[in-house]
């Protein structure tokens, strides 16, 4: 029965050194990312409503706070934001918004924990072989304290994350055709209204 128990806390705690490292090799190596660009779908699922609405495009993002999502499936939509201003240009009805940048943006949400040295997690495997790590943020408020990770096959690479909305919404985005660090111009985090196109501020 001693041994049992022996061999059994010995699996636990290879199990943990194996979790720790690929937590600890995942943030190692996003914490050298400085430029991120591919494509994604996003799902979004109400279970109030029971409904899910997919969208499909091209994102960019420039680490910390620098991004650009275009909707290419679904309703067309683009947000762009340098850092200081943050652009919503809605294509089907020819209408642009300008607002100050900052909050919560959805697309970045899976930066926050790799980002941050007070965050935790435990990494398992799921049904298909990938690893999952749930994340802990250390700010209790976090809105990401249910954020999910889903690593490749190597527990290498962030393929795909969700979180809850806090309004009954449950996001999930899947990133495909991944550059990592590729050379990004300034443009791809500016955006001109298209003539014609009326200014919401």
């Amino acid at each position: 029965m001693r041994q049992t128990l022996l061999l059994l806390s010995i699996c636990i705690c290879l199990a943990q050194a194996a979790s720790d490292s690929i937590w600890h090799n995942l943030r190692a190596r996003y914490l050298g990312l400085k430029t991120l660009s591919g494509t994604f779908t996003e799902n979004i699922c109400s279970e109030l409503q029971g409904t899910c609405t997919q969208f499909e495009g091209r994102f960019a993002i420039a680490v910390p706070a620098k991004y650009r999502l275009e909707v290419t499936e679904g309703m067309k939509q683009l947000f762009v934001s340098d850092s200081t201003n943050l652009w919503i240009y809605l294509a089907d009805e020819k209408r642009a918004m300008k607002q100050p940048a900052g909050g919560f943006a959805p697309v970045l949400a899976f930066l926050g924990p790799v980002l941050d040295s007070t965050a935790t997690a435990a990494v398992s495997k799921d049904s298909t072989g990938i690893y999952v790590v749930k994340v802990s943020m250390g700010d209790e408020m976090s809105a990401l304290n249910d954020l999910v990770l889903e690593l490749n096959e190597a527990g290498t690479r962030i393929n795909g994350f969700s979180f809850n909305d806090g309004m009954g919404q449950k996001i999930h985005f899947s990133f495909y055709d991944q550059q990592w660090n590729p050379k990004l111009s300034p443009e791809t985090f500016k955006f001109t209204p298209p003539k014609g196109v009326a200014v919401e501020e």
